[in-house]
């Protein structure tokens, strides 16, 4: 989305309702000259008089901008380059899949007593991890931040322990 309106050797121009989403300001314009607002106030209000009213605001402006934006970019990137395409999300991915909540399932298995004994089928990590996840009530991402590893490892650990409770309970 371009909101550099106008640009020449002496002002930019930046349309504020493009650059800011939620822009609700009088002025719908900035100007961003290389001198003062009184030297652009003398010299070029003719040519800004279709823009007002409108923002003044200095160069340096514009460098916060492009950094701003580089930035942005970068973390887009490192996004794209480091996000698991199936990754899990507290709170997020069991609203969009409600079949991967697994709560009746553990909730009738603390009822019938009988955990400790199921408990014995599973792993030191997968015990640790599903009973502060379910029990405790902690998130995915605060197991993972606790053991040094991320929320999608925990959210695959707990899995696997539900499954194979399934599993030993014959309930697959």
């Amino acid at each position: 989305m371009k909101t550099i309106t106008e640009s020449n050797e002496n002002y930019s121009i930046i349309d504020l309702t493009l650059e800011y989403e939620n822009w609700t300001g009088t002025e719908r314009y900035a100007v961003i000259p290389d001198f003062d607002q009184e030297y652009l106030e003398q010299n070029y209000s003719s040519e800004l008089s279709a823009f007002k009213p409108y923002l003044f605001m200095t160069s340096e402006f514009l460098d916060v901008r492009r950094n701003f934006r580089n930035n942005n970019k970068k973390f887009e990137m490192r996004e794209l380059l480091y996000h698991a395409v199936y990754d899990y999300q507290d709170g997020i991915t069991e609203g969009a899949n409600l079949n991967l909540v697994a709560d009746d399932f553990v909730d009738k298995l603390i009822e019938s007593g009988e955990l400790k004994r199921a408990l014995t089928v599973l792993s030191q990590t997968e015990k640790e991890r599903l009973l502060e996840y379910h029990i405790i009530g902690k998130t995915l991402s605060q197991i993972g931040e606790e053991q040094g590893c991320s929320a999608a490892a925990v959210k695959y650990s707990v899995d696997r322990a539900i499954k194979k409770l399934k599993k030993f309970y014959n309930l697959t």
